[in-house]
Parts: structure tokens; sequence; C-alpha cells
């Protein structure tokens, strides 16, 4: 087929291993056409460069009058555990080390489930500033009901129960901050980087005219630019530590930072928490209405592509050839028989777009919601044994923690929506593929009515973005 039939003549960008870490993180891509870079800095980039001194300032003032921490209630700390993006790590399955710590405070007859957060045991904090991988234990009490029972603190080896007071105070600190890192640097990180192998050979290896191009190209837009500049700029959170880096609110410096990446795709041994990354065809198990609102909306979608996947002939070359390829890049992904069975098709294509629209923009949305006092990333008191006292609220995180973790909330963890997904244009000439798309975006109204109704009102419609774009 005629180069002029692709977008980049089949020049196109390609994925390659990870430079930085080549075995331990998901491949990446590195070699971008200049009109993507150009879309992304006058989109994206200049943003940054416009904001970063504007607001500096502004939140070393505001954090000044109100530095440190403020309480966290018993029941916030239950609701960010099991009600936000947290509920991510909430696992029924306890592995040996689990059942170690927790037996003793177990009860016969009781179904358990916990909250791991071990992966932090990568993070090697500055001077002065503590982190501590815990282990919360949580009764089930009703159908994905959850109460609070214990947490364990690895670095003194403790469990800590409410009646533990200024102890148990501090666990909570130590727990929302180890779910904070773990949320956005080890499993949010597998919402992005693994599926540039996706993006890249997408718009390398099928024809502009291939109706999945047409229905995957769309939600391709700004990413490929947005996570090389994650990955591989100097001034990126993941690069270097600099005085003037104002922006970064980590504990630690980037390279241990980095490192919650590789516990997040290579998995950890032992740990059922935590496996290695394999391609998912639907959402993985939350148990919490924040899943319950993923599989809605993956419901929605999963069914609009499904009805436009069928129209592509079975055995067709051009779909073999862009499986064969992913497959050798993206763990798990079916390879150019497997695409063929069953509904193989369907259920990568919907996540995939599911993950960059919904699923990528509820975990930004949801965590720029919490309470940066409530919720800290820097902590500025060791772990707490049985008996320890808080010194401070107010020195628990320091003004110029606070302003790092401000701004780095306005310009990387906060959305910032450009294209919206109830906005979608699919290049379609086909009539009845467009009497699809018009089904689809009314079917998106009605699962968000249906989820207003149910009370789970996480995001709204216009929220969500079309892509990877923050």
């Amino acid at each position: 087929m005629n180069p002029k039939n692709y977008l980049y003549g089949r020049k196109g960008p390609w994925p390659q291993p990870c430079p930085d870490h080549p075995y331990d993180e998901s491949p990446t891509v590195i070699h971008l056409p200049v009109k993507e870079w150009f879309d992304w800095w006058f989109n994206i980039g200049s943003r940054f460069l416009f904001l970063w001194p504007t607001l500096t300032p502004y939140y070393y003032v505001t954090s000044l009058l109100k530095p440190g921490c403020i309480p966290v209630s018993d029941s916030e700390f239950h609701d960010l555990l099991t009600n936000s993006m947290m509920a991510k790590f909430i696992h029924p399955k306890m592995d040996a080390k689990d059942l170690e710590i927790f037996k003793p405070h177990m009860k016969e007859g009781k179904v358990y489930f916990i909250t791991d957060l071990e992966p932090v045991r990568v993070v090697h904090p500055f001077k002065d500033i503590h982190v501590s991988p815990t282990k919360t234990l949580l009764e089930l009490v009703a159908k994905e009901t959850f109460e609070v029972r214990c947490i364990w603190v690895e670095a003194t080896d403790t469990v800590l129960y409410p009646e533990d007071e200024d102890a148990w105070e501090l666990a909570k600190y130590f727990v929302l901050q180890g779910g904070a890192l773990c949320a956005t640097m080890v499993v949010h990180p597998l919402q992005h980087f693994p599926l540039d192998s996706i993006n890249a050979i997408t718009k390398t290896a099928l024809p502009k005219k291939h109706t999945l191009f047409k229905l995957l190209y769309p939600h391709l837009r700004f990413t490929l630019a947005l996570e090389n500049a994650v990955l591989n700029f100097k001034m990126s959170l993941l690069h270097d530590d600099k005085w003037w880096k104002t922006y970064a609110p980590f504990p630690a410096a980037y390279d241990s930072i980095r490192d919650l990446l590789v516990e997040g795709y290579r998995g950890i041994h032992n740990n059922d928490s935590y496996p290695p990354y394999t391609y998912p065809r639907r959402p993985p198990k939350i148990f919490s209405g924040y899943g319950k609102f993923l599989d809605a909306y993956y419901e929605t979608i999963y069914n609009f592509v499904l009805e436009v996947v069928n129209t592509i002939p079975k055995g067709d070359k051009h779909v073999k050839n862009w499986a064969n390829y992913i497959h050798d890049w993206v763990p798990g992904f079916p390879d150019g028989e497997e695409i063929f069975e069953g509904n193989a098709l369907a259920e990568v294509v919907a996540y995939f777009i599911w993950d960059v629209t919904v699923a990528h923009t509820i975990d930004h949305h949801n965590f720029s919601e919490m309470d940066m006092r409530k919720v800290p990333l820097r902590i500025r008191q060791a772990p707490p044994s049985k008996g320890t006292k808080i010194k401070s609220l107010r020195k628990l995180q320091s003004p110029i923690d606070l302003m790092k973790y401000k701004l780095s909330m306005k310009l990387f963890f906060g959305p910032s929506v450009l294209t919206r997904l109830i906005d979608v244009k699919y290049d379609f000439k086909d009539e009845a593929l467009l009497l699809e798309v018009e089904s689809f975006k009314i079917a998106l109204k009605k699962t968000e009515k249906k989820l207003n109704e149910m009370g789970l009102t996480y995001l709204r419609l216009d929220q969500i973005a079309n892509s990877i774009q923050f």
C-alpha cells in the first residue's frame, strides 16, 4: 500500500526500551514527529511556563499562613481509603506476610480485606522527612462496605488502633501519604505509559482510512509528547533534584520516586496486591463506588466499540499486523491470531479508550479534590509506635513542602481538559457508523444520569477528557 495512505508514511513513532529503566519500566516512545511536539507545546507546555513563576510566590505566602497538617477524622480516613482512587488498593486476598501481621487482630468468622502500601519501601526520603510502608486491615461488614480496624506501620513494626490516640492519628497520615504516593506513582502510571506503544503503533501501522484507525485516532492527541516530557525532560518531576524546582513535592530524590514506577510495572514478589503488569481487557475490580462508576462507563464504551469493530472483517490483515506489533511490546496484548477470537478486539480497544478518557481523568480529578493538609506527601515526624505523641500538626509539613505540593497539584496532578469525550468526532464516512456515534453520545449521557441517581457523582461527563492530556 502507498505510504501516503498512512499518517506518517509508515515512518511514524515506535516504541523502544525506556532509556532510564530499559528492563524495569514499560517501553516508551522517544522520537516524535515535530507536529506532535508543536501541538503539545502550544496547548500544554506553554501553560506550565506561564503558571510556574506566576504561582510560586502566591502559593508560598498561602502556605506560610496555613502550614502543616489538619486533623483527619476516622470517618474521613475511612472515606479516603474506601471511596476515592485509593480504593484501588483494597484487596481481598491476604498474602503470608499480611496474615503473619494481622492474624492476632482478626476474629473468627469475619471477612477481612487489606490495603497494602508496601511499594513505598523503595522511597529513601530527604533529611528530616519520613516515609513508611503501611498495611491497613479492613473488615467487610456488608457488600463492598468496609470498616477500618487497625494499621500496621512497618518502620516501627507496630499495629495501632483508634484507642492509641496520637499514635493512631499520626499513623493515618502515613497511610494517606503512602496512598498518595502509590496512587500517583505506582498504579496511575499504568494508565499512562504501557499504552504509549498502542498509541504509536496505531499512528504508524494502520492506514488512515481504516475503521480501527478512525476509531482510535481521536483519543491519541497530545499523549506521546506529554509522556515523553514526563519521563525524559530535565524539568520533569521524574528527573533531577534541583533547588529551583519549586513544584517538586515528593519526599525523596527522583531516582527512588522513579523506582515506584518499577514497583507498579514489574510488581512485587510474593505480594498479591501488586502483580506484574499485563494489559487488561476490562477494568480491574475495585471494591468501591469508585469502581462502580468506572465499570458503568466502560460498559457504555464497550457497547459502542463492539458495534464499530464488528464491521471490520475477521482476519483483516491490517488489524492482524497491528495486534502482532503491539503484542511484542505490551504484556498480555493478544497477537494477530488471538485478536479475532471472540470479542477480543472490542475488549482491548474499549479498554484503551476507557483508560485514556474516563479512568485517567477521574484519577486526576479525584486526587485534586483531596485536602493537601490531610493527605501529605511529606511528613516531618518519625513513624509512630505505641505511646507516640504528635509534636505539632503545624510542623508536620513546612511551608515549602506545601508550596511545592500546591504547585504540583496545579501544574501536573489536577486536570486541565482541552478536548472532551462528549465532543469526540470520528472521521467515519459510513452512515451507519455515524449513527452509532450519535447513539454512543446519548448512551454516555444516560450513563451519567444513572450514576447521578445512584449518588456516584465523582465526575461530570463534561469534565471527562478525550485523551491523556494532563
